[in-house]
């Protein structure tokens, strides 16, 4: 197994867009952050392609630029259905379309940068009072962070999905 540190002061479980952004605004309050992930960079799925404007001042906030080359701007959001159909121009600033894998490959660069230690293909197998062992290997943390999407360890852990889901979520994506 490549190094892990034996402490962090925030052990964050998945890698995606929120683990990695989450991680950036650790360190930006100078703490040491850790990102945890089963799979490896870059990591594709049918979500995250459509960033909306408030996504890109936090973006900028936290010091990650998109190429401009790599994304269409969009003023707008639409979404249609068998019998209806919604849509709505944002009141301010534009989104951005931009591939999954290209802002994820932006964000790990970004947080390596920022000195985020990133543990691709590693799995967290326990949470203990403040411990947390990544391939049995135990991790002491101050603050842990669920960022590992809709079929998340960490809410089961936290015996946090309780309640019953009511309708499926899907994700489309078309280029």
């Amino acid at each position: 197994m490549e190094y892990l540190p034996r402490e962090t002061d925030v052990l964050i479980v998945g890698g995606g867009p929120a683990g990695l952004a989450t991680a950036l605004a650790a360190r930006q309050q100078g703490l040491r952050a850790v990102v945890v992930d089963s799979a490896a960079p870059p990591i594709d799925k049918a979500c995250g392609e459509g960033l909306m404007p408030d996504s890109l001042e936090v973006l900028q906030q936290l010091g990650v630029t998109l190429d401009p080359s790599k994304y269409v701007p969009f003023q707008g959001i639409r979404f249609i259905g068998e019998i209806s159909r919604v849509e709505a121009v944002f009141p301010f600033g534009t989104g951005a379309g931009v591939r999954r894998v290209t802002l994820h490959e932006t964000l790990v660069e970004h947080a390596a940068e920022a000195g985020v230690h990133m543990a691709w293909q590693q799995r967290v197998s326990n949470v203990r009072d403040s411990y947390a062992y990544v391939n049995d290997h135990p991790v002491s943390f101050r603050w842990i962070v669920g960022a590992d999407g809709g079929n998340s360890i960490m809410r089961r852990w936290a015996a946090l999905d309780a309640g019953e889901k009511v309708s499926p979520r899907f994700g489309f994506r078309r280029h």
